[in-house]
């Protein structure tokens, strides 16, 4: 059985962005960076955003920039739950 990573969050003078549990990078740019974490998605928006670290093994993700708002989307359900995939599919 895979062990789940722990997802933590520390930003410093909304200047330095350090978080664990990132599995994934979807998408960024200077004012935006959308990541997957052990948690759900997890939307990062602000100005002259620069990622510094990005270590999937261990989950690390260090940013820098100007940050304006973090912001969780829905919580995925566990990788075993295949119940969502059939109140999918009736809907």
């Amino acid at each position: 059985m895979e062990e789940k990573r722990e997802h933590a969050v520390s930003l410093v003078n909304r200047q330095t962005l350090t978080l664990q549990g990132v599995e994934h990078v979807d998408n960024f740019d200077d004012d935006t960076i959308v990541l997957n974490t052990t948690l759900g998605s997890l939307t990062i928006r602000g100005h002259n955003l620069r990622i510094q670290t990005l270590d999937l093994e261990t989950g690390l993700f260090v940013a820098v920039g100007e940050f304006e708002s973090i912001v969780y989307g829905k919580k995925r359900p566990p990788s075993g739950d295949s119940s969502n995939a059939w109140k999918k599919i009736w809907r």
